[in-house]
């Protein structure tokens, strides 16, 4: 959410207008307001109950993300058979999240809570805050894209070629500099403005602004934003699991625990991934659209961190959807946490190595169906 000056004499001001403190300038030199002091030098938007609430929240969000993902991280890079090439697609959509959790949640949470840029006033510091964040939501969503199209080839097609890791690493490459171009606009147009207000105690104000070149700028960006962000990936990963259970349950007639469970799986991260960004995609459309304010600044902030925390809770889900609930991952995180024996670590050591014959196993589709339901538990 980009910072928008407050310093009119009314604060129900739309998320995100770009306007300057003109007010504040016109008067602040003139007329020592106290009110206007307090106003501006506590530098918050809710009272004390609701942002300990919102903060806890957000806390929650960031522990449990960041552990989730770093689980992910560690699983893979410890072990050599879990180096396959769609888990690195899954590593990649662990490091995005890692980045969410670690740099992009707390930015956001520091621009909504506050009145006026709370950071050192430095341009380049207010506009890779907002590049930054937009980056690694697009790196997530369209990594998440990218493991539904090939379980997809994997599941549907699996007599052809797989991708093989080094075009993989080329595909992740390709995404991360896809979400950059697609963030850029944000460092661009981003810009910190100083005001002198000429008042003792409080002698500027620093509002890190979007300032678009033409009036519609925020809007287009957002709609722009929808559809690579949300609509694009929405469609992809349902249309493709669509398939991949059609798939699966014909392969799977006689095994209905399995096909059951798998379809569990795919309709768990279809309904996961639209829940967790409908909120926000709509209330930034709602928000750069209207013409009037929506809502008063505490209500207004409130909505938006709620919707907020639900995009980000999407880096709480991740780690589950496609880490706990693969049967590899999930031994890897046992190993880890030190959950079991070690006579049963060493047996799931050993178990762990049918990784290698993923792919293999998989481009072999005549073989039998017990063969093809095996390669499925893998993926699943």
């Amino acid at each position: 959410m980009p910072y928008y000056d407050e310093t009119m004499l009314d604060p129900a001001l739309n998320l995100t207008l770009n306007a300057s403190a003109q007010w504040i300038i016109e008067n602040a030199r003139k007329v020592r307001d106290p009110d206007l002091y307090e106003k501006f030098s506590q530098n918050r938007k809710v009272d004390d109950t609701t942002q300990a609430i919102l903060l806890t929240f957000y806390v929650l969000l960031i522990v449990i993300g960041l552990c989730g993902n770093v689980l992910v991280v560690i699983s893979v890079v410890r072990k050599p058979a879990m180096r396959t090439a769609r888990n690195m697609f899954i590593v990649n959509l662990a490091v995005s999240d890692t980045l969410v959790c670690v740099v992009g949640t707390p930015l956001t949470v520091l621009e909504l809570l506050t009145k006026h840029w709370p950071l050192p006033d430095w341009p380049s510091l207010c506009k890779a805050c907002g590049a930054i964040q937009a980056t690694s939501i697009f790196v997530s969503t369209i990594t998440i894209t990218a493991i539904a199209l090939d379980r997809y080839q994997l599941i549907v097609y699996p007599t052809q070629c797989g991708i093989q890791t080094m075009g993989v690493v080329f595909i992740m490459c390709g995404i991360w500099v896809f979400a950059i171009a697609l963030a850029s606009p944000l460092y661009i147009f981003r810009n910190l403005i100083i005001h002198k207000t000429g008042i003792v105690g409080m002698e500027s104000l620093s509002f890190c602004i979007e300032d678009w070149p033409i009036e519609e700028g925020r809007g287009i960006y957002s709609v722009l934003s929808l559809i690579f962000q949300y609509l694009l990936p929405v469609s992809v990963v349902l249309l493709t699991h669509v398939q991949i259970h059609n798939r699966i349950h014909r392969r799977m007639q006689d095994r209905r625990r399995s096909r059951n469970k798998t379809a569990a799986i795919l309709t768990a991260i279809v309904v996961t991934y639209v829940i967790s960004w409908l909120p926000l995609n709509v209330f930034n459309l709602v928000a750069d659209f209207s013409t009037k304010p929506i809502l008063d600044e505490k209500p207004l902030t409130i909505t938006y961190a709620v919707c907020h925390m639900f995009g980000m809770s999407s880096a709480v889900s991740n780690p589950l959807l496609y880490g706990w609930l693969n049967d590899n991952f999930r031994k890897e995180f046992e190993e880890i946490l030190c959950c079991k024996r070690q006579g049963q670590l060493k047996n799931t050591r050993t178990k762990s190595r049918k990784m290698d014959t993923e792919l293999t196993a998989l481009q072999m589709d005549a073989v039998t169906t017990n063969t093809k339901t095996s390669q499925c538990s893998q993926i699943f």
